[in-house]
């Protein structure tokens, strides 16, 4: 559920004049235009807006507008198939950031799509909510604890649903289904005959919905830190991330060098998270406003395992801590305090409609209880309360089954992945009988992005028929424990 650093893409030919005239469904229809972000000036890239019902079920629904940005091949015989990156979140904008593509190996071959999602920063409207961007800001400084952490989050959702709503937004227009019909609006106005889909987190999510809905518009599936619909995300935070961190400390323990220096680095983590919440620890944060408790050691400690450079340091940074010296594990501290940027607005629509209903509200409840053993911390995407708050109709319980599928597919996870767990990909295999799983060693959430995971992503587009090669993942070196026993520089 975070934002990657997607691949750079450029552009160099015109749309075509046959995509304009082919008519599209459900009155949606696409016009070239200005982009929606700076681009590089030196790169002939094209954009225009996607104009879609925001809620296909009304006859009458009023259109909204979503960028987009197409980069053609540099090749002068391009194939007809693009690859279209579908990113995660729910919530996070396509397009912000992406400006050159000088370096993005798919444009050898193939076009390069990015539509911006329903309700994302650049979208019209966008469903943003700084109200809960505050209240989560509060929250990772160890301001609002607790109830009062809660009740912030109900309070922030309704205000900010108030506003949306009397702004005009139907709020049960933006789920993952209306997402997938605008994908294949757009291939359609644009003319291709199939797309291929690289989804990262919630992205898989949407392109397992795509697949679904329109089956035959799917050429091939790269699914990075795979979110199927059918599990219960909000049920398991807390067990995803203690997976993740038990693989830490069993790596430690399993590496000479690190067991010799913390030969219980599992016991020294929860001393340290327990001592946090017993008593004000020296931390010496720049922000001194930060009151630094379990959460905020566990918060720390979480944003660690999404960077493999830092994960085989994890037992020398909550070890050092335990022993008084602080300098490392505060600086994770202070670069977990911002919150994600996301749209709020548009993942509570799609979360408390297609995932909240289906899931054990007590289960969900309990992520939260000190008794985890992780301060207390929220992992989950979104509250019961805070659904409730929101307001927005059940999807179709279809929304929450597993999807069966023909689709060639690489599905790619990593090792210490705390939010999307390797199981959870490993599972599609059973519906997917042309699905290939990889498991990407040392690495975290986001696991193509490097130079292995992008090489196969980059082969299996290009031949979906063929299993990918693995030479490059045995090659891996994977997490380095022994990096834990040296002395912090």
């Amino acid at each position: 559920m975070f934002k990657p650093i997607i691949l750079c893409l450029s552009l160099v030919t015109a749309i075509p004049s046959t995509a304009l005239a082919q008519a599209t469904p459900s009155r949606s229809a696409f016009e070239s235009g200005p982009c929606a972000v700076e681009i590089a000036p030196d790169e002939k890239i094209e954009c225009g807006m996607l104009s879609v019902p925001e809620n296909r079920a009304i006859a009458d629904s009023r259109l909204i507008r979503l960028p987009v940005m197409i980069f053609r091949s540099r090749s002068s015989q391009p194939v007809a198939d693009p690859v279209m990156f579908l990113t995660g979140g729910p919530g996070n904008s396509a397009l912000t950031g992406q400006r050159s593509g000088r370096s993005n190996p798919f444009l050898d071959q193939r076009d390069q799509v990015l539509l911006e999602p329903r309700g994302a920063r650049l979208s019209t409207p966008a469903l943003d909510c700084p109200e809960i961007i505050t209240a989560k800001r509060e929250i990772a400084a160890g301001r609002l604890r607790a109830e009062a952490a809660d009740d912030g989050l109900v309070a922030a959702a309704s205000t900010c649903r108030a506003r949306l709503v009397g702004a005009g937004a139907d709020l049960n227009g933006y789920n993952s289904a209306e997402a997938a019909d605008d994908i294949e609006d757009l291939r359609v106005a644009l003319g291709y005959p199939q797309l291929n889909l690289y989804a990262l987190s919630y992205g898989t999510r949407l392109a397992l919905t795509v697949a679904r809905r329109h089956p035959g518009s799917v050429k091939a599936m790269v699914l990075d830190s795979a979110l199927p619909p059918e599990v219960g995300y909000d049920e398991t935070a807390t067990a995803n991330t203690w997976r993740a961190l038990n693989a830490v400390f069993d790596g430690c323990a399993v590496d000479p060098a690190c067991a010799a220096r913390w030969p219980n680095p599992r016991g020294d983590f929860e001393t340290l998270v327990s001592r946090a919440d017993s008593e004000r620890l020296p931390f010496r944060l720049t922000d001194p406003s930060i009151h630094v408790r379990g959460a905020q050691v566990v918060q720390g400690v979480a944003a660690a395992l999404q960077d493999p450079r830092r994960i085989p340091l994890i037992p020398r940074a909550v070890g050092d801590a335990l022993a008084g010296r602080y300098e490392e594990l505060a600086a994770w501290i202070g670069g977990a305090q911002d919150p994600a940027s996301f749209s709020w607005g548009l993942r509570l629509s799609v979360w408390c409609g297609e995932e909240m209903p289906f899931e054990n509200a007590d289960r969900v409840r309990a992520q939260t209880a000190p008794v985890n053993g992780l301060g207390g911390i929220d992992p989950r995407a979104a509250s019961p309360e805070m659904c409730d708050a929101w307001g927005v109709a059940s999807a179709a319980s279809s929304a929450n089954e597993p999807v069966v599928s023909d689709t060639p597919t690489l599905i790619l996870a990593g090792e210490f992945d705390p939010s999307t767990p390797p199981q959870w990909g490993r599972r599609l295999l059973a519906n997917m009988p042309k699905a290939f799983f990889v498991l990407m060693p040392g690495l975290s959430h986001g696991a193509s992005f490097n130079a292995c995971g992008g090489r196969m992503a980059f082969d299996f587009i290009n031949d979906p028929t063929a299993p990918p090669t693995l030479t490059c993942v045995s090659k891996l070196a994977g997490a380095d424990f022994s990096a834990s026993a040296a002395e912090q520089r």
